[in-house]
């Protein structure tokens, strides 16, 4: 085994949280780091954040001292003004940390409106974080890295004592050991900085990396990582080329045969916590009845939905309108 998706404790210091991204678990997740002070990377969604705090309660950390965001994106961030509320009910606080380059986008969340059918909270009161700087857990350092690419505020967190970095979105997808999705998305998307990240990432002696899409990463596939991200990213781009020279950008069972066939993946069957999937196409009308016939629907409905924003953020980078 060289990973580990269950939710739970993982190392000593790290425990892994399912947020139940849009109610389906095995997906989406975000991480507590423990020394002398509690520290959440992530804060998940807002539908997402309510299950973080009962899980942070039952592991007596609610609140944590810190919260860490990797990039600006909904999945990522928009957990923050919940925890926040239910923290002030208990007259707690905590301190969130970002990269200096997301504030702006956290305060003013317009441009995450190329994710339809959403809402999205402002959020400010943020402290700013630039390379090299230093989150001290006391008795466990996190070092920030920039990572841009999947978007340009996006940073990891280097555990140097423990050769573990938390890459949040910056390489990808990976939600099976054979299920690794590109981490191009809209609307920052740049194919240069992914690649520069891809080699700066490959500078650092990591043993192991934490995916917030999903798991806890080590040995032999985290050696491998990083190149089959880029593997990954270029058979990806291949089959938006091809769709584009097809005139079927938009034509997301097309997109979906080409991925299947080129790719390959391995889709692992995922399992409806609850009915929140709003984002889903609308010949969809029971998400829970389809899953019963067929277990590998919500997984599929997932793919399609995803290249659908994966398309988005090929168009920008390519300024197709």
């Amino acid at each position: 085994m060289t990973s580990i998706r269950e939710p739970g404790k993982i190392t000593d210091n790290i425990t892994l949280i399912d947020f139940k991204y849009e109610g389906v678990a095995g997906v989406g997740g975000v991480y507590l780091v423990e020394a002398g002070k509690k520290c959440l990377i992530d804060s998940g969604s807002k539908d997402g954040a309510p299950h973080v705090v009962k899980t942070l309660k039952e592991l007596n950390a609610f609140p944590p001292d810190y919260v860490i965001l990797t990039h600006s994106h909904w999945d990522h961030s928009q957990g923050v003004p919940l925890l926040r509320k239910k923290a002030s009910q208990e007259q707690k606080s905590f301190e969130v940390f970002a990269s200096e380059k997301a504030i702006p986008l956290l305060e003013d969340q317009s441009y995450n409106e190329v994710f339809k059918n959403k809402t999205f909270d402002n959020i400010t009161d943020i402290f700013p974080l630039k390379e090299g700087d230093i989150v001290d857990l006391d008795g466990l350092t996190l070092k920030t890295i920039d990572v841009p690419g999947h978007s340009k505020d996006h940073i990891a967190l280097y555990d140097e004592s423990n050769k573990n970095i938390f890459l949040g979105d910056s390489i990808g997808i990976k939600i099976g050991d054979n299920a690794f999705l590109s981490p191009i998305m809209p609307p920052f998307w740049n194919t240069d900085d992914f690649y520069a990240t891809l080699e700066k990432l490959k500078q650092i002696p990591f043993d192991s990396v934490c995916l917030d899409h999903f798991g806890y990463i080590f040995g032999d596939e985290a050696k491998a990582i990083l190149d089959e991200s880029r593997t990954v990213t270029d058979q990806e781009w291949r089959i938006y080329e091809v769709a584009e020279q097809n005139g079927k950008l938009d034509d997301l069972d097309f997109l979906v045969e080409l991925f299947m066939r080129d790719m390959r993946p391995i889709i692992p069957e995922l399992k409806v916590e609850k009915f929140m999937m709003r984002f889903m196409l609308g010949f969809i009308n029971s998400l829970r009845k389809i899953a019963r016939k067929e277990p590998f629907a919500v997984a599929n409905i997932l793919l399609k939905t995803t290249l659908e924003m994966k398309v988005k953020g090929y168009k920008i980078a390519k300024g197709i309108q």
